[in-house]
């Protein structure tokens, strides 16, 4: 089982100011009450047609909460429009989403 280090986390974290952050980092790890962190995910199937025409299925996953359901579908919608702006020589077309499916909310130990 994978466990990451909270230090690891602190440093990662992002939307932070600088001195909380900071004040994060200097906290020794006996002094954290450690509690699983949940992840709930997200499966999007959908289906495209390729720059050659080749017709494909793919999925993609996304961390959301099971009652942001809604957003589920314009996370993806704005993953597309970027993938294909970053990627015109790639760009996905006839894009129609065929499932979003909760997972479930799964568990990252810390330690």
């Amino acid at each position: 089982m994978l466990v990451i280090k909270i230090k690891d986390v602190i440093k990662n974290l992002i939307n932070i100011n600088t001195n909380t952050k900071e004040e994060l980092q200097e906290i020794h790890p006996k002094q954290w009450l450690y509690k699983p962190l949940p992840i709930p995910i997200w499966k999007i199937k959908y289906s495209y047609t390729t720059v050659r025409g080749n017709d494909k299925e793919y999925c993609k996953y996304i961390i959301a909460n099971e009652t942001d359901w809604d957003c589920v579908e314009w996370e993806f919608n704005n993953w597309l429009e970027e993938f294909n702006n970053d990627n015109p020589e790639r760009q996905l077309s006839n894009v129609q989403i065929l499932d979003t499916e909760f997972l479930g909310e799964f568990l990252l130990e810390l330690e």
